[in-house]
This record gives C-alpha cells, sequence and structure tokens, in this order.
C-alpha cells in the first residue's frame, strides 16, 4: 500500500510538473509597448487584401481585446504592399511571399527596451495550397503573430500561441486565460512616456522588415523560432516564425489532417 501511495505522488509531481510547464511565463523578454495607463489601444493596420483575411483580423483584434490591460483596434493600414511598419502600430498583411520555409511573421521593433512598431505577415504561398487552405489555420497564425507584437511568446497549451499543436484545431484559434494573464504580468508597471500611436515617440528608422530568412538575423535558441538583428544605436528587430514545409506542401506533407 506504501508502495502504491509513493507512486501515485509520484505521477502527481510529474502531471503537476508537465502542467507547470505548459503555463510557464510565456512573454519573450521584458520588451512591452510603453505607456502611461492601462488599458491602452494598439492600432492594427488592415493592409489584408482579401476579404477571407479581413474577416479573422476582427475576430482576432476582438479576442486580444479581452485583456485587462489593453485594446486591439482594426484600422486602416498604412504598410502597403511591402508591409512597412508604421510608429506605434502594429501592420498586418497578406501577400505571396514564396515557399521560403514560413506560414508567419511576426517582426518587432524595439528601442530601448520598448516596442515601438511591429507587423504580422501571413504567406499566402502557403495559404493557397489545398494543405494549409484552412479558416482555423488562417485563425491561427495571425492570432499567434499579433500576440507576438504584444510581447508574448509561444506556450504549450491550448492556445493560438502554441506553436508545437492544433494548427487546424478550432480550441487552438484563440487566446487562453493565461494569455491573458501574462499580458497583465508584462504590463503592470506604467512607463514615463509612450511609444503607442497616436500618443508616441520618436521610432525606428528601419521600418521594413526582411522577408527571406536569411535576412532575419542571428537565431535565438535553437528551434529556428525566433531571431535578433542588431539595427544599430540600441535598436533591434526581433522576427518570429511559424514555419512550413519548403517546396509543395501538398506533396507528403505530415501535418494535413
Amino acid at each position: 500500500m506504501k508502495r502504491l501511495n509513493k507512486m501515485a505522488a509520484v505521477f502527481t509531481v510529474v502531471a503537476f510538473l508537465a502542467t507547470a510547464k505548459a503555463f510557464a511565463t510565456n512573454s519573450w523578454g521584458t520588451y512591452h509597448w510603453a505607456r502611461t495607463s492601462n488599458p491602452f489601444t494598439l492600432q492594427i493596420g488592415n493592409n489584408l487584401s482579401t476579404a477571407e483575411w479581413k474577416g479573422y483580423l476582427g475576430p482576432v483584434s476582438t479576442d486580444w481585446s479581452v485583456s485587462s490591460v489593453l485594446d486591439t483596434s482594426s484600422v486602416g493600414g498604412s504598410g502597403g504592399s511591402s508591409c512597412k511598419a508604421k510608429s506605434g502600430t502594429v501592420q498586418a498583411c497578406n501577400r505571396k511571399y514564396g515557399f521560403n520555409g514560413w506560414l508567419g511573421l511576426a517582426q518587432i521593433w524595439v528601442s530601448g527596451g520598448h516596442i515601438v512598431q511591429a507587423t504580422a505577415k501571413v504567406n499566402d504561398s502557403y495559404f493557397n495550397t489545398t494543405t494549409y487552405n484552412n479558416g482555423n489555420a488562417k485563425r491561427h497564425v495571425l492570432c499567434q503573430e499579433i500576440g507576438h507584437t504584444l510581447g508574448l511568446d509561444h506556450q504549450t497549451a491550448v492556445s493560438c500561441m502554441d506553436d508545437a499543436n492544433g494548427l487546424f484545431d478550432a480550441a487552438y484559434a484563440s487566446p487562453n486565460a493565461h494569455d491573458y494573464t501574462q499580458l497583465e504580468t508584462i504590463y503592470s508597471s506604467l512607463d514615463a512616456t509612450s511609444t503607442v500611436a497616436p500618443t508616441l515617440v520618436a521610432a525606428a528608422s528601419d521600418d521594413e522588415g526582411p522577408d527571406k530568412p536569411d535576412d532575419f538575423g542571428r537565431p535565438v535558441g535553437n528551434n529556428g523560432r525566433l531571431f535578433v538583428k542588431d539595427l544599430g544605436e540600441g535598436r533591434e528587430l526581433f522576427t518570429f516564425v511559424i514555419p512550413a514545409p519548403l517546396g509543395n506542401p501538398d506533396h507528403g506533407n505530415p501535418d494535413k489532417p
């Protein structure tokens, strides 16, 4: 009986550790948008070119606005076909970026420890194929890239911030409670100034993020999901990647449901 009790205790500890790992901190550093009050409103520029993608941005923006510390507002885009960043905003874009290995990119410009501008890109070269032409997958990727621009990293739970599971699953197309809790932690302390439009200070001068993996900069960690590029004068560009198979994904893709 004692042995059984010990085994039960071991299993309980293992289960607890697994759960704790899944809900560990998922901010990607101390980086955040500077602001002088909560909640603040972050503008998401709508540069999306199809009715379908535009239709996903609204629910994604609404999901992130559930947070108690911030709201996101979909506004007219200013990034154009090249998806140029605009100071104090996130610009969301879709385009055929080629079969270059990624489904989505979040690119975040940081200066002095604060996020100053960002873009979220989705790759129609993949999403126009039969494998990835899936509403849940599109919303998952767009939700995750917007989440990165808020300061969130990946997590391993049922959330759009899960980078290992659930791409085609509707349950993984939205943030979860842990994501909102993490945002409360990230934005718990106020700043003396703001990098959020329209009350922003000067932003980064390099406003067009690279699309080719060779130009992302040095990898952070060993999973090929985050890169950083030194822009000089205390400025950095972080690129989060949602990977996709190289070549034609409709040939032997193990992720196809």
